[in-house]
């Protein structure tokens, strides 16, 4: 350890913390997933942070419980990309020239107990804030100082231990990062179109409804690949679930991925125009309908929106029960909450902006009345 007074350190012998990468603004939906998932294992929390060190995009959780126990259980997260364990955090000078070689020293005086056994490794970095250096510039100077303290070689792709020094402003955050591949990276097999949905969140927007029991019905009715649908499945077995798309190979797509995993009596794809929801779906009641409609980045100059939720909400309202819910992602405020305003079919219960590849969609969570 430096004698440095900025360094703190973040392990303990009696808690076990974890951090999770997650996207911003669902950072408590993690925190949420992490406490149940916890209680059914009979393991307690301890304390919780959606925002630690000052970082977006991160959530802690410390738990009573061995690192390996611990572990184990956050590995099954569905909400987050990746699981961490955090080992320091110090701060930096706001000179770029400094604070580079500040992390260098620092990282070669740090005790990481992973390295100790690693034959190989690498270094990674997020670099959060205005900086006069890059993520690159950070990663080579803390895998030079790994380099120089362990017997360990560096090596991006077949490594066996990944260190992860991250920053934001003037903090500097190490850690131990446990996934290789990104738990949000599942269902990835089959169809999957170029703006398909990330898969922690289409969990995450069904974990938004805040239900007490699991919906009987559920609809999608611009689904794609069907992400969101598989996603219900498997939190709500015994949830029927629908999903609707105009484009021919959409459907197709989304009827083999459904296939491919087994859930064709759970899930039913049908082939329709969202303007007319109601006549594709007159047979059906939903109880919550979770969906992500286009968000017209490539046709935002000549779409207009407002005519588009007016009509999407009315034939939404047609197929749900009074009290239903819809969860729904919506990248045009403005034409949204003026539909919504003029609407006497739904009321909103709960709004928050998410990042979702560079874009800043909102979740609207609307009750029909």
């Amino acid at each position: 350890m430096p004698p440095s007074r900025s360094v703190t350190p973040l392990r303990a012998p009696d808690r076990t913390p974890l951090l999770f990468t997650v996207n911003m603004g669902l950072e408590d939906v993690a925190v949420d997933e992490f406490r149940e998932r916890a209680g059914a294992a009979g393991l307690d929390v301890t304390d919780t942070d959606e925002a630690p060190f000052g970082l977006q995009s991160y959530a802690l959780v410390e738990v009573d419980a061995a690192p390996e126990d611990a572990l184990h259980l956050a590995r099954q997260m569905r909400s987050v990309h990746h699981v961490l364990a955090p080992l320091y955090t110090f701060t930096l000078s706001t000179d770029g020239e400094e604070a580079l070689q500040t992390i260098h020293d620092t990282v070669a005086a740090l005790d990481v107990a992973a390295m100790e056994t690693a034959g190989t490794f690498r270094a990674s970095s997020v670099r959060q804030g205005t900086h006069d250096f890059t993520s690159v510039d950070v990663q080579t100077w803390a895998g030079g100082a790994l380099d120089a303290r362990y017997d360990a070689s560096v090596d991006l792709e077949d490594y066996d231990v990944e260190v992860r020094v991250d920053v934001r402003d003037d903090r500097c955050l190490v850690s131990v990062q446990h996934t290789r591949e990104a738990l949000s990276r599942r269902q990835l097999e089959g169809y999957q179109p170029r703006a398909a949905l990330k898969a922690n969140v289409a969990y995450a927007l069904l974990r938004l409804a805040h239900l007490d029991v699991p919906p009987d019905t559920l609809l999608d009715p611009f689904c794609g690949s069907g992400t969101l649908l598989l996603e219900a499945a498997a939190l709500w077995p015994d949830t029927q679930c629908y999903g609707n798309d105009w484009n021919e190979e959409a459907v197709a797509g989304a009827r083999q991925n459904v296939e491919a995993a087994g859930l064709s009596d759970q899930i039913t794809i049908r082939e329709g125009d969202a303007w007319q929801l109601a006549d594709t779906f007159a047979d059906v009641t939903a109880d919550l309908i979770v969906t992500n409609p286009p968000f017209g980045v490539r046709m935002a100059s000549s779409m207009d929106f407002y005519p588009f939720y007016r009509r999407v909400l009315g034939q939404m309202a047609e197929v749900l029960r009074p009290g239903g819910l819809v969860v729904m992602l919506v990248l045009r405020q403005g034409p949204f909450n003026t539909v919504l305003g003029e609407s006497e079919q739904f009321t909103s219960r709960h709004v928050r902006a998410i990042e979702i590849g560079g874009l800043y969609p909102y979740v609207f969570v609307l009750e029909r009345t």
